[in-house]
C-alpha cells in the first residue's frame, strides 16, 4: 500500500512538472530562432565587411559613414538598386586589432574595411518580388510567404500581432523560456515580418540596440 501511494505521488509530481513547464513555455510572447541566413550568409554573428557585398549580390550603391555618439560605434550604411537597406555597425570588442578611430578616417566602402567585423541590420523591401534565399531558423522564407505560413511557422509571434521573431544565441534560449520579460523587443535582436493583403512585403533583420 505504501509503495502504491509513493508511486502515485511521484506520478502526480512528474505530471505537475510537465504541465508547469508546458504552461511556462507556452506563455512566451515571441517565437525565437538561433539563426537567420540571407543568400547563405549567417547574420546572427559579427560579419566581415568583405561578405557584405556578396550578401547583397554586389548591388551596393553609395555607402554612408556615421559615428554614433550614443553607442560610440562607427556605422556604414547603404541601399541597393533592388531596394535593400543595410547598416553595418562596428563594435570595438569584435575588432581588437583596431587601436584607434584613425583607422576609419579614410574608409568609405566595404572593400576598404576588409576583414573588419560588424553587426548587420538588413531590410528587404518589396519582398514579394525577392529572389533572395532566406532561412529564419529552419523555415524558408521566399517571395510567396504568407500570413497563413507565418501563423503555422511562428504561432506565438502571430498571436501578438507584432509579427516579430526573436533572434537569440543558444545560451539565451533557456533564459528566455524561463524569463521572457527580460527580452524586450528592440533591445533584443529580432526578425520583423510585414504583411499586406496576406503576403509578405517587407522583412527586417534588426540587431539589438546598443544603447
Amino acid at each position: 500500500m505504501t509503495k502504491m501511494i509513493i508511486n502515485k505521488c511521484l506520478y502526480t509530481v512528474a505530471t505537475l512538472s510537465i504541465f508547469t513547464a508546458s504552461y511556462l513555455y507556452a506563455a512566451i510572447p515571441f517565437d525565437y530562432v538561433n539563426s537567420v541566413k540571407v543568400n547563405g550568409v549567417e547574420l546572427n554573428q559579427a560579419l566581415s565587411a568583405q561578405k557584405v557585398e556578396s550578401l547583397l549580390n554586389n548591388k551596393v550603391q553609395k555607402v554612408k559613414k556615421e559615428f554614433s555618439e550614443c553607442s560610440g560605434n562607427y556605422e556604414f550604411s547603404t541601399q541597393t538598386s533592388d531596394q535593400k537597406t543595410l547598416k553595418f555597425e562596428i563594435f570595438s570588442e569584435d575588432n581588437p586589432s583596431i587601436q584607434s578611430d584613425q583607422f576609419y578616417k579614410n574608409k568609405s566602402n566595404f572593400q576598404q574595411l576588409g576583414t573588419t567585423k560588424g553587426n548587420v541590420w538588413l531590410t528587404l523591401n518589396h519582398f514579394n518580388h525577392s529572389k533572395d534565399e532566406i532561412w529564419v531558423g529552419k523555415k524558408k522564407v521566399d517571395a510567396s510567404y504568407s500570413v497563413a505560413r507565418f501563423k503555422q511557422d511562428f504561432p506565438n509571434s502571430a498571436k501578438n500581432k507584432i509579427n516579430a521573431v526573436l533572434l537569440l544565441n543558444q545560451k539565451e534560449n533557456q533564459i528566455y523560456l524561463n524569463k521572457p520579460d527580460e527580452f524586450e523587443l528592440g533591445y533584443t535582436a529580432a526578425i520583423q515580418f510585414h504583411f499586406k493583403n496576406g503576403k509578405l512585403t517587407k522583412l527586417e533583420i534588426n540587431q539589438a540596440i546598443a544603447c
